[in-house]
């Protein structure tokens, strides 16, 4: 077995949340008084931390999209619409398979982590709850490499060629080559297979069982 830890992107790569993100970034526009607050392309929105997406797709400034960042919590947290996120197809079969070959897997994601776990949990994934990180939510460690490198330091991770990240957006693959460890880009998510071969994908895959090929 090449690989002996497995990092998970959330959003895109082991659930489907676009329909729960886009609400609740509507609502957030709604109560900004945003001119426009229908969203189409929702992909953009997944994978950056909301922070910046707020900043740099609706031109806030970060005092305008803290409270932004508060609104959607309030629609996508208080109101449930996270609970409406949905495991891709072979993802539950995909996992259980990894641990039973002995892979130690995680969860690194830019979403809050407190909120991931809850995600998580409610889905009944074989993937313990203490080994999902995300952003804290006074809003640090948000940067996928940082997100990555306190995993790896918790859980005694020495030797890099070991573990890999998978992911659907350049944020995932950039962490990783920044950090040093292999990644693997999925087509089926946010990003299109050009994004994930132009960021350095070390492997692509256009479906989750295909992992198993490359573990």
């Amino acid at each position: 077995m090449k690989y002996s830890y497995i990092l998970f992107d959330l959003d895109g790569t082991l659930i489907d949340s676009k329909d729960s993100v886009r609400r609740s970034f509507e609502y957030a526009l709604e109560k900004m008084e945003y001119p426009d607050p229908q969203i189409f392309e929702v992909d953009r929105l997944l994978g950056p931390p909301i922070l910046d997406s707020f900043q740099e797709f609706f031109g806030f400034t970060l005092e305008e999209s803290r409270q932004a960042y508060n609104y959607y919590l309030e629609e996508y947290v208080e109101n449930g619409q996270m609970y409406g996120a949905v495991l891709y197809d072979g993802v539950r079969e995909t996992v259980s398979k990894l641990v039973e070959k002995g892979c130690l897997i995680g969860i690194a994601t830019t979403k809050n982590e407190l909120n991931a776990k809850k995600i998580i949990k409610n889905l009944e994934i074989d993937i313990e709850i203490s080994r999902i990180f995300g952003t804290q939510s006074d809003g640090s460690r948000s940067a996928k490499e940082e997100i990555i490198l306190d995993f790896l330091e918790e859980h005694g991770v020495i030797d890099l060629s070991e573990v890999l990240m998978v992911g659907d957006r350049f944020y995932d693959i950039q962490g990783a080559i920044a950090v040093g460890i292999d990644s693997v880009g999925v087509t089926y998510g946010c990003g299109s297979e050009n994004e994930l071969r132009v960021a350095g994908a070390t492997h692509l895959i256009s479906n989750i069982e295909e992992l198993l090929e490359i573990i």
